[in-house]
Parts: structure tokens; sequence; C-alpha cells
């Protein structure tokens, strides 16, 4: 039971509130939404790219560090591109072999996807380079 549902009959048993009363602030306090849950904190946490050459191929390296809370935005932003440039996208990914839809991003599963992605890691080893893609 609820601190507030427990005030409003302990106020109730001791006379200072009538049954009209205490019936009405019961009902109020059940017509009042649940708190939304917490949105996950990226603050802090950053997609990490690297790209190591194997020894004797190159002698570049590229470590790349984008903060998730920019990726966030980015799936805010792409709410914002033409349906005909998601489509051309989507045709070009599809085409590719992978298959996205820029519809389905949404506030809601906008969480799942950065928590997968916080919890994603991706080692790729070839005979040039040895590549990593993970968050922290």
């Amino acid at each position: 039971m609820s601190e507030d549902r427990q005030r409003v009959l302990h106020l109730l048993s001791i006379g200072k509130l009538t049954v009209d009363e205490a019936e009405k602030l019961l009902i109020a306090f059940e017509n009042t939404s649940e708190p939304a849950a917490p949105v996950s904190d990226v603050r802090g946490k950053y997609l990490y790219v690297q790209v190591e050459p194997k020894e004797g191929k190159s002698t570049e390296k590229v470590s790349v560090k984008v903060p998730l809370a920019l990726v966030k935005a980015g799936l805010n932003i792409s709410k914002l591109i033409p349906i005909e440039a998601q489509e051309k996208v989507q045709a070009s990914m599809h085409e590719s072999g992978m298959s996205f839809d820029f519809s389905s991003i949404s506030t809601q599963n906008m969480d799942e996807i950065l928590e997968a992605l916080e919890q994603m890691s991706v080692d790729v080893d070839s005979d040039e380079s040895s590549v990593k893609v993970f968050c922290r």
C-alpha cells in the first residue's frame, strides 16, 4: 500500500477526514499516472571503433570514440529525414543484405537500442587488420 493511501486511512481513522473526503482522495491517488520509467543514462558512455593493422601490413591506426548521447541525438534526428530519402537509404541497405526501417525508431524503443549498443561487442580479425567495436 502506498504512503499516500496509508496517510489518508490514518487521517480517516483519527477523525481528521470524513469518509467522503477519504474516498475522494483515494480515487484521486488511483487516477494519478505511474511515474515514467527512467531513461537509461548515456552520459559518460561511449561507442568505440578501433582498427589495428596487422604487423607489416600498414602503419595506419583508427580509433573513434563517439558519445552515446550523440548516438541518441542521431536517432532523434533521423525522424527529420524526408520519407523519400529514408526509402532510398532503406533500399540501399536492403540490397546490401541489411533490413532496417527508419519508421521503427520511436522514443519507446530508443532506450532498448541504446541498451543493446551498450552490451554490444564486435571483434573482426582479418589478414589485414583487427577491428573492435564496443561500448563502455
